[in-house]
């Protein structure tokens, strides 16, 4: 305990001469005396003596100490943040794009203690999909013990999960058959994928969807875009909505595939030696196209950094919200114990010279995260000019040239999706308890299927949802507890079809057939595609035509 002690009070030093470079200049020139080094670490020496001595209940050092560091960080601003070790683990094997495990998507059993069930379907490769696991499947024991009283982190962090090459026993409940089936899977190192969508919306025209920015995105997304043939294309959709951000140079990379070489990317300023400087598109695009890039309020760090640059450029119309706002750079540190820190060293700027973060002074943090949508930008935004002349606002996140909000889920259809009523009846309607459509064909019958199945049948068949299927959905809402009135289902009766339709095709074809289903009535999709022309338009000319504002362009 001396040992791990002191090596977190090594952290706290390391720490506090990190803070007393940001703040340190500034407190000098004011009334208030500097504190040194040593009555700092005397003063917290004492306050955890005090407080392991005193407190009501038991409190290990770790934990106070981590704490203490976390409180340093969070007065600096959002996004400097301190990970102990599990979570330190996890922030690599995001990054890299690969864990070690079996595969799956797990969340917890509604109304079920403990069991979790997989929300989708094991990647094509992984060790569930091997053995045959399906969309699904209820896990109910795990080496033969029962999982109801763990926690869903200890079942997934502590039981599924493990060193590649070792085994787990795996027990599952499967609709549609009676006894329990038992799976025995090697563990693996499990790709994360980050680019999970790619396919054409309508003919010649492609949507590519990006959920984050890890090592393997640039790689991906080029692999996507050779097998929808882009040049040939005469549009595509980037989808960056609800993109967090992620890796620096993977931005870099995925917009060099759409920028001319030599383009800036994106321009850091920071204190630090060799934190003032331009990224540059290295080797410049080779699939020319007309491009959309769709962002929201969730859209942050590293997406903005692509859309900025695109739309900076004159290469890309931007549709959506106005993203989150998020343009301060943080470098990653290992610190002993196993434990790591992001801290804030540098600002992004765009090519234009806007900067992205948003305004956080006088706002408390739980504030701030809510998105740019809810918060002001503080005054006036400063005025920018892309290539071609346009007006673009920084200090707030990207504008888009298109402003299309997304719709806002009503009342009842946010109450299905906290439920995860879709999710779970599509998995009573494929166990062969409702009669569907005859022209429609599951790949297997449940009773029938090998577990080392892994058959989809082509083309894929339609399901209609029947008016036998919809009288049994609401005998299932009943079964559930969840209100509703018949005005509830009638109002909602396309929200309500897509809805299990989505879930079913998810599970049995994999989730970019489901996901195709969801997107059919996306609104902000609708938009891109109607000002494709425009997008056209400014690829080729550089400038906005003069039916520009006629489709809503700034």
């Amino acid at each position: 305990m001396k040992h791990r002690f002191a090596v977190l009070v090594i952290l706290i030093v390391a720490l506090s001469s990190l803070v007393g470079g940001f703040v340190g200049g500034s407190a000098a020139a004011g009334p208030v005396p500097q504190t040194s080094q040593n009555e700092f670490l005397s003063s917290f020496a004492e306050a955890l003596d005090v407080i392991q001595r005193n407190y009501v209940d038991r409190i290990s050092a770790d934990q106070l100490v981590y704490g203490a560091i976390k409180g340093m960080l969070r007065s600096l601003d959002p996004h400097s943040s301190f990970f102990d070790p599990k979570e330190f683990a996890r922030l690599r094997e995001e990054q890299h794009s690969r864990y070690s495990g079996v595969g799956i998507v797990v969340l917890p059993l509604s109304g079920e203690s403990g069991r979790v069930v997989i929300v989708e379907p094991p990647a094509i490769g992984s060790p569930a999909k091997r053995r045959g696991l399906r969309a699904g499947d209820v896990i109910t024991h795990i080496e033969g013990k029962a999982i109801d009283d763990l926690t869903f982190e200890e079942v997934v962090n502590h039981r599924l999960r493990g060193p590649r090459g070792t085994w787990v026993n795996i027990t599952v409940e499967r609709p549609g058959i009676r006894n329990p089936l038992q799976f025995k899977v090697e563990r693996d190192e499990i790709p994360i994928v980050t680019v999970p969508y790619a396919f054409e919306v309508i003919p010649g025209m492609g949507y590519i969807k990006i959920d984050r920015f890890a090592e393997s995105t640039a790689d991906e997304l080029k692999r996507k875009l050779e097998s929808l043939g882009a040049t040939q294309l005469s549009g595509l959709i980037l989808d960056l909505r609800n993109n967090p951000g992620g890796l620096l140079n993977q931005a870099i990379e995925v917009a060099d595939l759409f920028l001319p070489r030599g383009k800036i990317v994106v321009s850091t300023k920071g204190r630090m030696r060799g934190s003032d400087r331009s990224y540059r598109a290295p080797s410049g695009e080779k699939r020319r196209c007309p491009l959309v890039v769709l962002i929201n309020k969730q859209s942050a760090s590293a997406a903005e950094v692509v859309a900025g640059a695109l739309q900076d450029h004159d290469r890309a119309l931007i549709v959506g919200d106005t993203s989150f706002g998020k343009g301060l750079v943080q470098s990653i540190y290992t610190l002993g114990n196993y434990a790591g820190m992001a801290l804030t060293t540098a600002r992004y700027y765009t090519p234009s010279g806007r900067l992205i973060q948003r305004d956080y002074s006088g706002t408390s943090t739980e504030y701030y995260f809510l998105g740019s949508g809810m918060l002001s930008t503080g005054g006036p935004r400063e005025i920018r000019h892309t290539d071609s002349g346009r007006k673009v606002l920084g200090g707030g996140g990207i504008t888009p040239d298109v402003e299309e909000p997304a719709r806002e889920p009503n009342r009842f259809e946010a109450l299905l999706s906290a439920k995860r009523a879709f999710f779970e009846y599509a998995r009573r309607l494929t166990s062969g308890q409702v009669p569907v459509a005859s022209d429609f064909k599951l790949p297997l019958k449940n009773e029938e299927v090998s577990v080392l199945s892994t058959q989809v049948p082509e083309p894929i068949p339609n399901l209609e949802i029947t008016r036998a299927i919809l009288e049994d959905f609401k005998e299932y809402l009943r079964g559930r507890s969840i209100d509703f009135k018949e005005s509830d289902i009638q109002e909602n009766i396309d929200f309500i079809k897509r809805g299990i339709k989505q879930e079913v095709y998810t599970s049995f074809f994999g989730r970019q057939e489901g996901f195709k289903i969801a997107i059919q009535a996306d609104r902000q999709i609708k938009k891109a595609l109607e000002v494709l022309p425009e997008a056209k338009w400014l690829m080729t000319t550089g400038h906005m035509s003069p039916n520009a504002r006629n489709q809503g362009v700034k």
